[in-house]
């Protein structure tokens, strides 16, 4: 029996805009979007603080899920 390994997108999100940074396993993309997530907080710092609508917010999403539902002028790999 094969075993099927799932996709996902690291998801960038800022102000609702949405837009896949990256594709790989969960597993592979969990170390990027902790490292995003820390320079996001970091730049927050200090006395330039920028408004709630420009900071960014990462999260991943299965890959199949997201080109169903959000990017139909994508291609879509339906293997």
């Amino acid at each position: 029996m094969e075993s099927r390994v799932e996709t996902y997108y690291l998801i960038k999100n800022v102000n609702g805009f949405e837009e896949p940074l990256k594709a790989a396993t969960r597993a592979a993309l969990e170390p990027d979007k902790r490292e995003l997530e820390r320079a996001e907080a970091l730049s927050d710092e200090g006395p330039e603080k920028r408004p709630a609508w420009e900071k960014a917010s990462y999260y991943l999403v299965p890959k199949e899920e997201w080109d169903r539902e959000h990017c139909p002028l994508m291609p879509v790999d339906l293997s």
